[in-house]
């Protein structure tokens, strides 16, 4: 598709795009410190569909503080949403060569309390990696880019990262949360796990349950391989030990348990 091709937001044009998804763009609208994700054309407007469908749940469920503020649809199509200035996890960390371990801990915190909700209300995010997680001007964490994610069971509408995919029912809580141990994977240790594999050999490897030597990365380890062997029965008991890991968070070294 060529930039003449695509459908920006009335009033908005190439200038004002700040980040570029699989099914749209986002612009920022600078009067109002608001972003507003588009479909590229009709082709993607079913994504941005099921983001809306699952924004108007959350949002009638209260909401939570680890989302993008809901504002609603505007005209052509789009959603209005709160803007993270601090942009996608993923960027951040490739700009941060040092970070507080502290730091690092509240994003799995704040992560982990936001799965909870979302897994509550009938959500499966479904590519739940670091680029699609934001940060706002006081550093805290937001999930964002239900484009393609599931609800109420419904089929996802994206291939999941193959670094982050469960070896069994992608619509179900343990995904997200396999997905979860892979993404503290790379915010600990700064890269994807397995990046040096094809998608074919990553695969085979997670359904033999062959999985990275975690022993270096400290004491959130055990965490990271309950994720990846499907310990957790619920996104809430993931959260509830990584809050237990506030005052003794121990940086990487070794695995302690």
């Amino acid at each position: 598709m060529s930039l003449d091709e695509i459908q920006y937001p009335p009033g908005f044009g190439l200038k004002d795009v700040v980040a570029w998804g699989s099914s749209g763009l986002i612009v920022l609208d600078a009067a109002t410190q608001t972003v507003i994700k588009t479909p590229f054309d009709n082709e993607f407007r079913a994504s941005i569909d099921r983001e809306r469908l699952i924004y108007e749940r959350l949002t009638e469920l209260g909401g939570h503080e680890g989302l993008l503020p809901y504002y609603g649809s505007v005209d052509g199509g789009g959603l209005r949403l709160g803007y993270a200035s601090k942009h996608d996890l993923r960027s951040f960390l490739q700009g941060e060569n040092s970070l507080d371990p502290s730091l690092r801990l509240r994003w799995m915190i704040q992560l982990a309390d936001t799965l909870a909700f979302i897994h509550d209300a009938g959500i499966i995010h479904g590519d739940l990696t670091t680029a699609n997680m934001f940060l706002d001007d006081k550093l805290n964490l937001k999930l964002a880019d239900f484009a393609d994610s599931s609800i109420d069971s419904a089929p996802l509408l994206v291939s999941v990262t193959v670094s982050h995919e469960y070896p069994g029912d992608l619509l179900s809580t343990q995904a997200d949360i396999f997905a979860f141990g892979s993404a503290m994977y790379e915010l600990i240790a700064g890269e994807r796990q397995y990046s040096s594999l094809s998608e074919v050999e990553t695969r085979i490897r997670y359904q033999n349950k062959e999985f990275p030597d975690i022993t270096a990365l400290g004491s959130l380890c055990h965490i990271i391989r309950a994720c990846w062997e499907g310990s957790y029965s619920n996104s809430k008991a993931l959260a509830e030990d990584l809050k237990g890991k506030r005052l003794s968070y121990i940086p990487p070294t070794t695995c302690n348990t």
